[in-house]
This record gives C-alpha cells, sequence and structure tokens, in this order.
C-alpha cells in the first residue's frame, strides 16, 4: 500500500485497493491484513468508510473479520469461481453466455430484493441512484457509480453466495468495457431504467423491477453486439 485513495466516497476504489494489496503481497488463505487502524491511515479514508469495503468483501467471502484479532484473508480467495474472470479474458465470444447467467440470476435476485430490502436499504440504495443519475444528467463518467448501484442490490437479496456470484459477473464484464472491447461510454440508453428500477424496488413492485432490469439487460446486449460480439 503507497498510495492513497482519491475518491474516499466509493467503497469500490477501497475494496479493489484491498484485493490489490493481497495480490501484491502474495498474501493467502489466512493470512493477517495490516490493522484497520493502518489501512485508513495509509490510504486516507475514513473508518466508516473502511469498514463497509471490508463488509463488502467479507460477504464474498474474500475476507473474515476475527472479533479482537483482525482481518485476514478469507476462505473464498483464490476460489476458482471467484478467478472466473482470468479464463475469459481473451474469450469475448463467451461474454454473451455470461450475460445470459446474469440475466437468470438478477432475475431472482430481484424477486429476492422485492421482498427483503430493508426500509433502511432503500434509503441507502436512493443515495446510490441519486448520485448514478445526477452523473448520467452532467454527461460525467460513471461506471464506478453504476457498479454500486448493482452491487447495492445485489447485497439487498441477502444471500451472500448469491452476492458473490454477481460481483464476480460484474467484474468481468468491467474488465472488457476498456480492454479489449474499447467500449468508451457504455450504459447510456439503459441508464434511464436504473431510476425506473430503484423506483420499482422502492414501490415493492416485481413486474415493473423486472422489466427495468430487463431493458438494462438489453442495453448491455446491444453494446456487445455493436462491438461485433453476436
Amino acid at each position: 500500500m503507497h498510495r492513497k485513495i482519491q475518491r474516499v466516497s466509493l467503497q469500490s476504489e477501497i475494496t479493489k485497493y484491498i484485493q490489490d494489496y493481497i495480490k501484491e503481497e502474495g498474501l493467502i488463505r489466512g493470512d493477517k491484513l495490516p490493522s484497520q487502524g493502518e489501512m485508513v491511515e495509509i490510504m486516507g479514508v475514513s473508518r466508516t468508510s473502511l469498514r463497509e469495503a471490508i463488509k463488502t468483501l467479507e460477504a464474498q467471502g474474500l475476507l473474515e473479520v476475527r472479533n479482537g484479532k483482525g482481518v485476514f484473508v478469507g476462505s473464498n480467495y483464490g476460489n476458482d469461481f471467484i478467478q472466473l474472470s482470468i479464463g475469459f479474458h481473451k474469450e469475448k465470444e463467451r461474454l454473451l453466455e455470461a450475460l445470459e447467467v446474469r440475466h437468470v440470476l438478477e432475475r431472482e435476485i430481484i424477486k429476492m430484493v422485492v421482498r427483503r430490502i430493508t426500509e433502511a436499504e432503500i434509503s441507502e440504495l436512493g443515495q446510490i441512484t441519486d448520485i448514478l443519475m445526477d452523473k448520467f444528467y452532467k454527461k460525467e463518467e460513471k461506471r464506478n457509480e453504476d457498479r454500486n448501484f448493482h452491487y447495492k442490490i445485489y447485497m439487498c437479496c441477502h444471500n451472500s453466495v448469491m452476492y458473490q456470484m454477481m460481483t464476480t459477473l460484474s467484474d468481468l464484464f468491467d474488465a472488457f468495457w476498456n480492454d479489449p472491447l474499447d467500449i468508451e461510454n457504455p450504459f447510456e440508453e439503459g441508464m434511464p431504467y436504473h431510476l425506473e428500477l430503484y423506483k420499482a424496488i422502492k414501490d415493492r413492485n416485481l413486474k415493473r423491477a423486472l422489466n427495468a432490469n430487463e431493458e438494462i439487460i438489453k442495453d448491455i446486449r446491444r453494446e456487445l453486439e455493436n462491438a461485433g460480439i453476436k
């Protein structure tokens, strides 16, 4: 860890930083990370932001918090499924197959979220949606905000295995937008449906939520087809 996080409000920046640190230091399952106090000082982030990032990685099984002992590399680190994107990286034609998997899983996740999401989580998702849509209306870079939006929905299904699977698939797609697909501004046509998806979840309206997510998936499929993947 040698650089400070520049955008401390983005949980994904911190989680990526921690994962990069684990790889760079060659840590394996069961190895201990620096104390939370040390990480806060080194990265230049707040304890609250760091705890949220650790909570996210713990939900994926990539970290384990042991009370009174510290933070350790979790049992899922190095898992074949977690490392799925490594095998996919140069196989663009398989992205459509991965999208089919994402489509099926997201439908089930949305069903769970509509039933299980708490009022506090609805409020948190609303704040994330506001930031995402503000970036969209201002035509600003918003990939991190888009990732935060989807990750929050996945988390609200309250199923750690499903969350792990979906974040892995999402990371796979993220790796392709710039390299090797070189797509500069993906998601534009589907972005308004993110707001509709949030509103439907807030109202616990399953049909509307599924329809909105269907449009988001269609937009991703169009992006892939426009990039020559059919």
